[in-house]
C-alpha cells in the first residue's frame, strides 16, 4: 500500500458516519413533544400590507410561555405534485413539551385574544397536532 493511502485510510474510515447519515435527528426533540401545525386561508380581498400584517398573529403566540418552538412561513416553491397542497398563505408551527404545555396553549389568554384580534382576516384554518413517537 503507498503510503499516501495508508495515512488515508484511518481517516475515512473515522469521518465515514458523519458523511454517511445526512439526515440528523433533532436531539432536542423528545418523544413527548407535540407538534401543533396550522394553516391559514387569508381573505383573498386582503391588501399586500395586511397580509404581511398577519404575521403579528404570529408574534403575539410567541409570548406565551409554554410554546418551545415557534415558526412560520409561506408555501414553498416546490414542484407541483398530486400530493402537495400549496393552497394556504400562511404555516405556524409550534411545539410543546407534552399535551399538558399545549392544553395550556389552547385556552391561554394571549392565544385567544390573538385569534379575537386577527380572525377577521382569514376564511379557513387547519389544524394538524401530532405526537412525537422516537
Amino acid at each position: 500500500m503507498k503510503r499516501r493511502n495508508f495515512l488515508l485510510a484511518p481517516m475515512v474510515l473515522v469521518t465515514a458516519p458523519t458523511w454517511a447519515n445526512t439526515v440528523q435527528s433533532d436531539e432536542n426533540i423528545e418523544s413527548s413533544t407535540i407538534v401543533h401545525v396550522v394553516n391559514f386561508w387569508l381573505k383573498k380581498d386582503l391588501s399586500e400590507k395586511e397580509k404581511k400584517n398577519f404575521v403579528g398573529f404570529f408574534e403575539d403566540l410567541r409570548k406565551i410561555d409554554v410554546i418551545k418552538t415557534l415558526n412560520y412561513g409561506v408555501p414553498a416553491q416546490t414542484n407541483p405534485r398530486p400530493v402537495v397542497d400549496n393552497s394556504f398563505d400562511y404555516t405556524l408551527i409550534v411545539t410543546f413539551k407534552n399535551l399538558k404545555d399545549i392544553t395550556t396553549y389552547e385556552t391561554h389568554p394571549i392565544h385567544l385574544k390573538a385569534i379575537e384580534k386577527y380572525q377577521h382576516l382569514w376564511t379557513k384554518v387547519m389544524v394538524k397536532d401530532t405526537s412525537i413517537i422516537k
